[in-house]
């Protein structure tokens, strides 16, 4: 199986990768990691993560958020 990621979904991963975050924290991580090359708007985030977890690229934890 090929995996293809676009450049949005691959720094969600990464920022994932380094521990637990909600949407916010992800969109200010990317945008760090990218060195502000890649900004996330909500909508672009949201249909990222979305498609992410039907392809269980991610899962979604229990948290206060």
């Amino acid at each position: 199986m090929t995996l293809h990621l676009s450049q949005s979904e691959f720094y969600i991963l990464l920022s994932l990768a380094i521990k637990e975050r909600h949407g916010y924290e992800i969109m200010k991580q990317v945008e760090q990691d990218s060195d502000r090359k890649v900004l996330l708007g909500p909508g672009t985030l949201y249909g990222s993560i979305k498609r992410m977890l039907t392809s269980k690229l991610i899962e979604e934890v229990a948290g206060d958020n």
